[in-house]
């Protein structure tokens, strides 16, 4: 299913392999995942770029659970007698 970024850039009849339509993705990312995305992927084309950053930000909120679960004390499992070292 297309993103309302991509049906606006059908509508406009825009290509997406021209260096402003992915300026345009990118200038509408939060400056923390686009410098994640930039510094990390290094995407070159508009695919890229938004594969990225939903990868990234799926990453980002599997972090986020898992730092709450934390604080809270809820954190997997570990054997009996084992310690860290």
């Amino acid at each position: 299913m297309p993103t309302v970024i991509e049906e606006l850039i059908r509508l406009a009849e825009y290509r997406f392999d021209v260096p402003q339509t992915i300026e345009t993705f990118t200038d509408r990312l939060p400056t923390g995942l686009y410098q994640k995305v930039l510094e990390l992927d290094r995407p070159a084309t508009y695919d890229q770029w938004k594969q990225a950053a939903i990868n990234r930000q799926q990453d980002y909120i599997h972090m986020k659970a898992r730092l709450k679960a934390h604080r809270r004390g809820i954190t997997t499992s570990r054997p009996r007698g084992w310690m860290p070292q």
